[in-house]
């Protein structure tokens, strides 16, 4: 085995062979693998293979070009086969980091996965996406591991009433701070009203709307304007005004009101200016 690497390193294997084999059929496994999916050790381990392969597969295309350039005059298809080898490796290599290291991954519960990410960052939970019942068996999971998470911080257009208030009532009886960075509308904010310090970040910002039952072909089985209405009674018992309530959840369920940093402050809804 070790001659056999040796032999394509210094490019003694023929047309055929490199080509076909240490080319093109290695690539094509190479890139087929599900490294991303991999632990992160083995992951790491298995970018850092792959680069050690794609400098071997490189030197050895080239090595038996320039012999069989001699012998054959064209000598394309070495060249074409390096290509494609170095496209499918160098492609499932940067696929990898970008999975890895830079894209939010979609969390996965034992239900599967959903458009949300639920990620722990320190002592802060970044939640984003659709607010569901997914992203609070998410939650769950990571505070039932993290006892020293201390903040949930929110970025959201919002999602459903039901799983909006069953996280927020998970924040509350952790005694959890709520953040904004970003933005934070709709249901969102409902799940913001339940920390116990409520932090908008500068630039970002809150948006308010009426409820509306918008799910097409299901038959409506509750009233949009008695659960706006339960959910006033409780932000009223956390200490945020009414009237402020009132113009928020007056606000027409296809817009959004956007109030200002002092509006929020002075309503009771954030707990800092």
């Amino acid at each position: 085995m070790r001659s056999y690497f040796k032999d394509h390193w210094t490019g003694q294997h023929g047309f055929g062979l490199t080509v076909f084999v240490n080319l093109l059929c290695i690539s094509f496994i190479a890139a087929s693998l599900t490294i991303e999916e991999w632990s992160f050790w083995a992951a790491n381990l298995g970018v850092g293979v792959l680069c050690i392969l794609l400098i071997w597969q490189i030197v050895g295309a080239l090595r038996c070009a320039s012999n069989l350039q001699k012998e054959r005059g064209d000598v394309w298809g070495v060249y074409l086969a390096l290509i494609m080898a170095t496209g499918l490796v160098g492609f499932q290599i940067l696929d990898v980091v970008a999975k890895r290291y830079f894209i939010e991954p979609r969390f996965k519960t034992i239900f599967g996965d959903d458009d949300f990410s639920a990620n722990l960052k320190g002592d802060t939970i970044y939640l984003g996406g659709e607010v569901n019942y997914l992203m609070y068996h998410a939650l769950l999971i990571i505070l039932s591991e993290h006892k020293e998470v201390k903040t949930i911080s929110l970025e959201s257009h919002g999602g459903i009433v039901f799983a909006g208030r069953t996280i927020g009532k998970l924040i509350e009886e952790k005694a959890l701070e709520t953040q904004v960075e970003d933005y934070c509308y709709s249901v969102c904010t409902l799940v913001f009203a339940a920390g116990k310090r409520r932090v908008l970040k500068e630039g970002a910002e809150i948006g308010f709307h009426g409820y509306r039952y918008d799910i097409p072909y299901r038959y409506q089985t509750v009233d949009p304007i008695e659960e706006q209405e339960k959910d006033q009674v409780y932000l009223v018992n956390r200490g945020i005004n009414a009237a402020f309530l009132k113009r928020a959840f007056g606000t027409d369920a296809k817009t959004l009101w956007k109030p200002t940093r002092v509006e929020l402050y002075n309503a009771g809804f954030t707990t800092e200016p």
